[in-house]
């Protein structure tokens, strides 16, 4: 049950990537913090995909290493928001901006989830629970923060 639950929340979270690449592939965005901030998202979500599919398969091997990688990319958000960088094609809402210290803090909240997950990754502890608690965080954010993927 609990594998679903988190198989479900990496779906929601970032079963997008490859509908997103199709329907809004990088290259359509203006260079720079934009563009930036939809691939370094891009590669958070791979990352993400990488840990669920590492715990479906029993083997949480490969969790450190993208946990880490999700920490450090995490660090980066806010950096690729700068005011103003809107364009049409982005999902980022302008939310962001005018909640900047949430949107602020939940990127520090993805930084301390995943650090928590590869601690316990590390030590054979509750990896299953340290990634559902960065999922969560993830969708908090995405839920606030980010235009929902056009369906259909």
């Amino acid at each position: 049950m609990r594998i679903a639950w988190i198989s479900g929340a990496i779906v929601l979270c970032f079963g997008g990537v490859a509908a997103v690449r199709a329907a809004n592939p990088s290259t359509d965005l203006p260079a720079g913090p934009i563009r930036d901030r939809h691939e370094l998202m891009e590669g958070i979500g791979n990352n993400a995909k990488t840990i669920g599919d590492a715990l479906k398969a029993g083997n949480t091997a490969p969790v450190v290493v993208a946990a880490e990688q999700i920490q450090r990319d995490a660090g980066r958000i806010t950096a690729l928001f700068p005011s103003g960088s809107t364009h049409q094609k982005s999902r980022a809402k302008a939310e962001i901006w005018q909640n900047w210290a949430k949107f602020e803090g939940g990127a520090k909240d993805l930084q301390t989830t995943a650090a928590a997950l590869v601690v316990v990754a590390r030590s054979g502890g509750d990896v299953r629970g340290g990634a559902q608690a960065m999922f969560d965080t993830c969708k908090s954010c995405h839920d606030q923060f980010r235009i929902p993927e056009k369906q259909g």
